[in-house]
């Protein structure tokens, strides 16, 4: 990008990373949002990742497909990952006619998100029942 802004924004609320794209997100402004998508997978500082996509106004099919491959990174990380909204309408209509809204792990808002994330790495603890007799 040659004016110099970043069209992602980086946070990080207690040990899960919040990437949120801005904007219009399409082929001539992905390359940041891929890095930052990329770079997640390797950030030591967090163990889950929350994509936050309600500033997003506009996405095309590169980034839906940038979507899915960040899905399928995290997955095969084991890595815990959940895209927020609340969802522009383009972007529900793009993620309802592709049929990606019913794979891809959606919350409707931010706060909704980062319950689940903090749910999922939650230790579990597993208690013995007693057996009868012992």
């Amino acid at each position: 990008m040659t004016s110099g802004r970043t069209n992602v924004r980086r946070d990080q609320q207690e040990r899960v990373a919040v990437i949120t794209p801005l904007g219009d997100v399409d082929l001539d402004h992905l390359a940041d949002i891929t890095v930052a998508f990329v770079q997640v997978l390797s950030d030591t500082a967090t163990d889950a990742t929350l994509i936050d996509l309600s500033e997003v106004t506009f996405a095309d099919s590169t980034f839906l497909n940038q979507l899915i491959t960040t899905f399928s990174d995290h997955t095969a990380t084991s890595r815990p990952l959940v895209f927020a909204g609340p969802l522009h309408s383009a972007v529900r209509r793009l993620l309802e006619v592709t049929g990606t809204d019913a794979v891809l792990p959606l919350a409707a808002t931010v706060h909704t998100g980062l319950e689940q994330l903090r749910a999922a790495a939650a230790p579990t603890v597993m208690r013995r029942k007693p057996t009868p007799g012992v």
